[in-house]
């Protein structure tokens, strides 16, 4: 069992593997705000470094040396704006260096002191108590708060995109809810998405949403991701008797951890061709309508894409489809023929999916799948993705 210093020291190290994550972004996302007027993502982890640097200088070293402490409080803006910008021009692969660095040299110092010297309390340069716990306490927190702001940065981009990946045949905008819509077909573009703000009434801006989707013949359906405005959303309309449906997790993944695929029988093309959308249509049970509509929303979708269907001995097996944005590729409609199930045709067509999107420029990748659904959960894990947020549906309860 983990002493509590052990679990303090563990806990501490935690931003090493996030940063060193983090080191596998492209510069679009290193220069990212996580929030309008604030820092980038770069200027927090040089942030986060040069704190580092200055408690192990001026504390740190000096408990294992025995010496006087010199740490004391600073003008944290002074401080923080000669951090930034002092890191501004540095390479990406240099600053997680140079973080991994830091915290660990610091992780050295702390594992080594003896149990005299870690239980010990010091006084800094201001007079002021100093205890290694403590601090490990403190910027355990620190670090968490800004992994945090950076985690939602990332998964709010990945929402956008995921919105981009899959279109709806109309879009309105009302106070800063998306109202997407698509003749019915699939959740994903026939639901509100409460994205953007909140100004509104909430139970008059929820009958207005109700009103618009029964116009057209649907039971509302609102997207619950960790990203809803308000907050309180998701309680509002359990209140209101909206059932929660199709938990699903969202996960993503390097590209540059991927292998190449084996199965050579492969079509790509960057359209969606009469054989692809009979296979999608074959293997999904799609009717006449949405096999249209699903062709229409991918013909009118601006963003590159690849449409792929897998062979074996010249019938198609699998299908799927990847659209890229931002150094990114997502993956929907990834689905195999049910006679042809556990061979491990879906997971080659997603490797040459994924293959293609690194040919073209992507770093990254991302997928939405159903909680629930085992064997495609197994699949994914089992090619690397890894879960980074949640989302559920609220639909409308059907009065009949």
């Amino acid at each position: 069992m983990e002493t509590d210093k052990e679990q303090l020291l563990r806990k501490f190290g935690e931003w090493i593997s996030f940063v060193t994550d983090l080191g596998k972004y492209n510069e679009q996302i290193w220069d990212q705000r996580i929030a309008a007027d604030k820092w980038t993502v770069r200027e927090v982890v040089i942030h986060i470094l040069r704190w580092d640097d200055y408690f192990y200088e001026e504390a740190i070293a000096k408990v294992r040396a025995g010496l006087p402490l010199t740490v004391k409080h600073l003008d944290y803006d002074v401080f923080n704006l000669s951090a930034r910008t002092n890191g501004k021009t540095a390479a990406i692969a240099d600053l997680v260096h140079q973080a991994v660095q830091s915290r660990q040299r610091i992780i050295a110092v702390l594992s080594g002191l003896t149990e005299e010297q870690y239980t010990a309390t010091y006084r800094d340069a201001d007079g002021q108590p100093f205890e290694a716990k403590q601090y490990m306490k403190d910027f355990i927190w620190h670090d968490q708060h800004h992994i945090d702001q950076i985690k939602q940065r990332i998964h709010f981009r990945i929402e956008e995109m995921s919105l981009n990946g899959w279109p709806a045949l109309q879009t309105v905008v009302y106070d800063g809810w998306l109202l997407r819509f698509a003749n019915g077909y699939t959740k994903r573009s026939n639901s509100i998405s409460p994205l953007y703000g909140h100004t509104l009434e909430i139970d008059s801006k929820i009958r207005t949403c109700e009103t618009s989707y029964a116009q057209r013949g649907m039971r509302p359906v609102f997207k619950i991701t960790p990203f809803i405005q308000p907050a309180s959303l998701d309680d509002k309309l359990a209140s209101l008797g909206y059932e929660l449906i199709d938990h699903t997790l969202v996960k993503t993944i390097h590209l540059e951890e991927v292998r190449e695929p084996s199965h050579t029988e492969i079509w790509l093309g960057n359209a969606p061709s009469e054989s692809w959308v009979n296979a999608l249509a074959m293997f999904s049970g799609l009717s006449e309508e949405q096999r249209t509509v699903t062709r229409m929303m991918m013909e009118q979708s601006p963003l590159p894409k690849c449409f792929a269907v897998l062979h074996d001995n010249g019938l198609p097996v699998a299908c799927g489809l990847a659209v890229m944005e931002d150094g990114w590729i997502g993956l929907y409609d990834i689905i195999t023929d049910p006679g042809n199930r556990k061979r491990g045709f879906g997971e080659q067509l997603i490797l040459h999916l994924l293959q293609w999107g690194r040919r073209e420029g992507a770093t990254h990748g991302y997928l939405l799948v159903v909680k629930n659904n085992a064997p495609a959960n197994r699949l994914y894990d089992k090619i690397g993705y890894l879960q980074q947020y949640e989302y559920w549906y609220r639909v409308q309860a059907d009065e009949n």
